[in-house]
């Protein structure tokens, strides 16, 4: 079969034409896998209509080995159903920059797929927001290959309502490991962000974080080690407590070859490095039915489902040995309607009763009179005791004075944050406080109990010590 294509000529190349128009046939063989169809989608399998109706969509451009992570059993098989889906006008294929050799293809919808499809229009990505696309696609894809169902959730930017405090992240990514759970809000960065835009991004996480969202992260994912060292430079000199063992970084590079192990660096802080699934630090569960990668998602995506990230935001409680309640609402009317001691009575009666001295530095008694504690709001008081600058006697006082106004959310979500922290003097000093507090805080018991008890059974020995002590307090000894 031969095909011919009308080209113009060079106007050299036209003066020795004489009569002929300028124009020229071309005869070369036209094989038959060029000539394109078009299928009926509903008759296309599941995994060609998730890759097609879905993966595109959210995100917006993927590679081959991309999507065989995420829908496809392998990297053949995805670029046979992709070429096909191709042959279809479903998707387009556009060439990628060389880097190791290859000329590597990435895949986006068609117009002509969008509308069949009926979906609204978008403008697609050039080759710059193409890469930033294609990193973001990266870090989940990258989970999927190495820890299969540890990622439990995975939305990009234009999936991701609106969380406040200007916040707008290009990927969220939920991860359990079956014990610990965390929401990471992802932040891609091709080395095309200047200084004063990646401060003002971080002070609005930290703003963002001063909510107290136990369990959340922001991970940088850098084109580059070298970006992510700079990057951490820009960032050193803030020292915002609120981001304080809650922002880290990791280049794509390292993510994609070993997944949830790829090392993981502060931004902002002077923390030892972790492997990324160590970021899942909160008790609480946060677990679907259908992980992404795994059959049940695919088939979600394939009708057209989305997932429910409902009980994602802060997490159930897990069941950790025995049935732990949930953290009830801190409503400050129920608590004033029962008739309560004054705080004084209730710590000394609590301090009378312990087996074992506390030696903190300063009685709840004594007046706040330092720093002028008083006049700061509770919210700021927890950021305080939860400073990386703070001492500890900023830290007790502050804390009694929370407990003065009876903010127990505060003073539950200040020691949650302490006992979490990876360094043990952290962890201690957030043991003394539930020690101090757990007899008048109504809430503290409830919302603490577990991740005591998680201490006791894996903290270092004198953290499990008075972890022990602290767990015997609150369940009374039994």
């Amino acid at each position: 079969m031969v095909s011919t294509h009308d080209k113009q000529m060079s106007r050299f190349h036209a003066q020795f034409v004489g009569e002929l128009d300028a124009t020229y046939m071309s005869y070369r063989p036209s094989p038959a896998h060029d000539v394109r169809t078009r299928a009926d989608i509903s008759l296309l399998s599941i995994s060609d209509r998730a890759a097609c109706l879905h993966i595109l969509e959210r995100a917006r451009v993927c590679t081959a080995t991309q999507l065989a992570n995420l829908i496809y059993p392998s990297v053949r098989t995805a670029l046979r159903r992709s070429r096909k889906l191709w042959l279809n006008s479903l998707v387009t294929r556009e060439s990628l920059p060389v880097e190791r050799g290859g000329i590597p293809v990435a895949y986006r919808l068609s117009a002509s797929g969008r509308r069949r499809i009926h979906l609204n229009a978008y403008r697609s990505p050039g080759l710059m927001t193409a890469r930033h696309s294609l990193d973001g696609v990266e870090l989940a894809s990258s989970l999927v290959r190495h820890d299969p169902g540890l990622a439990q959730l995975w939305w990009t930017e234009w999936l991701v309502p609106d969380i406040g405090a200007g916040v707008n992240p290009d990927q969220l990514v939920v991860i359990d490991t079956g014990e610990a759970s965390a929401l990471i809000l992802v932040e891609v960065d091709e080395s095309t962000e200047r200084p004063p835009v990646i401060r003002e991004r971080l002070t609005a996480y930290a703003k963002l974080f001063e909510d107290h969202h136990v369990g959340w992260h922001l991970l940088w994912v850098t084109n580059s080690p070298e970006r992510l060292a700079r990057l951490r430079q820009i960032a050193g000199p803030m020292r915002l407590a609120s981001l304080a063992g809650r922002c880290w970084g990791a280049s794509i590079g390292e993510v994609s070859e070993l997944g949830a192990n790829a090392e993981v660096l502060a931004v902002g802080a002077s923390q030892a490095p972790r492997p990324l699934r160590e970021l899942a630090t909160d008790l609480k569960a946060r677990r679907t039915s259908h992980p992404v990668g795994s059959p049940a998602w695919v088939r979600l995506l394939a009708n057209g489902g989305r997932e429910d990230i409902g009980a994602l935001w802060r997490g159930i409680e897990r069941q950790v040995g025995e049935s732990v309640e949930a953290r009830a609402p801190v409503a400050s009317t129920s608590t004033a309607e029962r008739p309560q001691p004054p705080v004084e009575k209730q710590l000394a009666a609590a301090d009378r009763s312990r087996t074992e001295s506390l030696k903190t530095p300063q009685s709840p008694t004594a007046a706040v009179r330092p720093f002028g504690l008083e006049d700061m709001a509770s919210t700021e008081l927890a950021v305080l005791i939860t400073a990386r600058d703070r001492n500890e006697q900023q830290v007790f006082e502050a804390a009694t004075v929370i407990a003065a106004r009876r903010a127990w959310g505060e003073l539950d979500d200040a020691a949650e944050i302490l006992c979490r922290s990876y360094e043990s003097d952290e962890q201690l000093l957030g043991l003394r406080l539930v020690r101090r507090y757990q007899g008048i805080d109504p809430t503290m018991r409830h919302a603490l109990t577990g991740l005591v008890r998680h201490l006791a059974r894996r903290g270092e020995a004198n953290v499990a010590a008075m972890a022990q002590s602290a767990l015997e307090e609150m369940t009374g000894g039994s």
